[in-house]
């Protein structure tokens, strides 16, 4: 998560427009609308005042690996249990395509079949 989302992630958690942010750190609107599409970065003094708002440390803000407030890292287990559940849903997906795919190819046979019998019987019976 970049520090742009990590501003606009926050300041929606506390219910402020980009307005009211702007007015709390004593910058424009669009500096803040800046921030947050990270086509520019605070200052040093305005990113202390976003850790104190936001109640987050400086590493939460500042890296992009770093997903929780206090500055920690998930846990290697929890990235685990998050690789895990990726491949779980994607084996999930692959079950519902084969499925798909599978009944497509059941009534692709049954469209076949039927036109063939037609067949069958109009060269037998009608000519």
């Amino acid at each position: 998560m970049t520090l742009g989302e990590k501003i606009s992630k926050q300041r929606k958690e506390l219910n402020y427009t980009q307005e009211q942010l702007a007015d709390v750190l004593g910058v424009s609107r669009q500096s803040i609308s800046k921030w947050e599409s990270d086509i520019a970065y605070p200052e040093t003094d305005k990113l202390i005042e976003l850790g104190k708002l936001f109640d987050c440390s400086m590493d939460y803000l500042l890296k992009d690996a770093v997903t929780e407030k206090d500055g920690t890292r998930p846990s290697v287990f929890s990235e685990k249990v998050d690789q895990i559940s990726k491949k779980v849903m994607a084996e999930k997906n692959k079950g519902k395509a084969k499925k798909i795919l599978k009944m497509v190819g059941i009534a692709f046979a049954a469209l076949l079949t039927v036109d063939v019998v037609s067949m069958i019987i109009y060269f037998c019976f009608f000519r």
